[in-house]
C-alpha cells in the first residue's frame, strides 16, 4: 500500500526527471525552452523540499496536505501544458528536441495520472483507485517504452544486450494486445476472472524479470562496461516507475506481493 506522502514523492520525482530529460534533449539553441525546463526542475525540487516538512503519516483531510496538493497541481498542470506544447512542435519538426512525439505521449500520460490523483487530493478526498485494466493501459505502455528506449540507447556493439531487450519489447507489445482483449471480456465477465488474474501474474513476473535485467545493465554502466549514449538518471528512472506498477498490480494479484516486497519509489543514486 502506497502512502499519501509516498504518492506525492514518487510523482514529483518522476516529473522532475521528465523535466531533466527535456532539458537534456533540447538543443542549446532552444534557449527559451531550456530555461523553462530548468525552472520546472527548480519548482519540483522546491516541492520535494516542502514535502520533507510534512509528517509522513499526514492524511488526506489535513489542511497542510491539501495546501501542498494545490501547489503541486499548479506546477504539474503548468508542466503538462509545457510538454504538450513541445510535443505539438516536435510533431511538425518545429523544435530541435532529441525526444520523439511518442516518448512525450508516455510522459504526458503519467503527468495526467498525477493530475487525476491531485483532483481528489486538493479537495481532501482519497483518490479513486484505477481499475487493473487502467493500470495496465498506463504502465504496460511505460514498460514497453523503457525497453524501446534502452534498445535505442545501446551502442551497436552491445549485440547481446540488444537481443535480450528486443525480447522484452516483444513481450510487452503482446501484453498490450492481450490487455485490450481481456478488457473487452469485461462486457460479459466480472473483473478478476481466472484468465485475467493469470494475466496479471504473468505481467508482474515479466516486469520483475526485466527490472532485474536493467539492474544488471546499470551495474555494467557504473563499471563502464556497457557502451551507450545515456546517463545514470535516465537509466535509474526505470526503477521507481516499475516499483509503482508492481505495487499497483500486487493490489489486484496477491501472489505478487511477496515478490514485490518493499521496493523503492525513489532512484538509488538520486
Amino acid at each position: 500500500m502506497i502512502s499519501l506522502w509516498d504518492e506525492h514523492s514518487f510523482w514529483i520525482e518522476m516529473l522532475q526527471d521528465h523535466a531533466y530529460f527535456v532539458r537534456d534533449g533540447l538543443s542549446p539553441n532552444e534557449s527559451e525552452y531550456v530555461e523553462i525546463a530548468r525552472q520546472f526542475i527548480r519548482l519540483y525540487g522546491e516541492l520535494l523540499g516542502e514535502l520533507q516538512s510534512i509528517p509522513r503519516q499526514t492524511g488526506y483531510q489535513d489542511s497542510q496536505m491539501i495546501d501542498f496538493s494545490r501547489k503541486a497541481w499548479q506546477v504539474a498542470k503548468s508542466y503538462y501544458d509545457f510538454e504538450g506544447t513541445l510535443q505539438s512542435l516536435r510533431i511538425d519538426n518545429k523544435v530541435n528536441l532529441n525526444l520523439s512525439p511518442t516518448y512525450l505521449n508516455g510522459t504526458l500520460s503519467e503527468n495526467q495520472e498525477y493530475l487525476r490523483i491531485l483532483s481528489y487530493l486538493v479537495q481532501g478526498q482519497e483518490p479513486v483507485r484505477l481499475s487493473v485494466t487502467q493500470v495496465m493501459d498506463l504502465w504496460l505502455e511505460d514498460q514497453l517504452g523503457h525497453a524501446v528506449l534502452f534498445e535505442n540507447l545501446l551502442d551497436p556493439i552491445e549485440v547481446e544486450a540488444n537481443i535480450v531487450t528486443q525480447e522484452y519489447k516483444r513481450r510487452f507489445q503482446l501484453y498490450i494486445v492481450q490487455n485490450h482483449h481481456l478488457k473487452n471480456y469485461l462486457r460479459v465477465k466480472q473483473p478478476g476472472f481466472a484468465r485475467q488474474q493469470e494475466f496479471i501474474y504473468e505481467v508482474g513476473k515479466t516486469t520483475l524479470e526485466m527490472d532485474h535485467y536493467i539492474r544488471k545493465m546499470v551495474e555494467k554502466y557504473k563499471a563502464n562496461t556497457l557502451l551507450n549514449k545515456t546517463n545514470l538518471r535516465f537509466l535509474e528512472h526505470h526503477f521507481p516507475e516499475t516499483c509503482y506498477f508492481l505495487a499497483s498490480l500486487s493490489y489486484y494479484e496477491p501472489r505478487l506481493q511477496a515478490q514485490v516486497g518493499n521496493c523503492s519509489l525513489s532512484k538509488p543514486s538520486f
